[in-house]
């Protein structure tokens, strides 16, 4: 197992309440889902990571940056 530092994250959120404005993430709650990602992470490797991320907060990685720490 490694531990990885994720510094920044990007989820899938674009189809989050399929256009209907009422039922999407505000950008503060988006924000907040972003920010509860970062830090760090144990995990086998990079598709461990964000099998992990998406246990975690349910929504699928479409971008992630992050350092590998052993």
């Amino acid at each position: 197992m490694n531990l990885y530092k994720v510094k920044d994250i990007e989820l899938y959120l674009s189809e989050v309440g399929d256009g209907d404005p009422d039922l999407q993430f505000t950008d503060q709650e988006e924000y907040v889902m972003h920010q509860r990602c970062l830090g760090r992470w144990r995990a086998k490797d990079e598709k461990d990571l964000k099998e992990k991320i998406f246990d975690f907060i349910g929504y699928h990685v479409e971008f992630i940056e992050y350092e590998v720490r052993k």
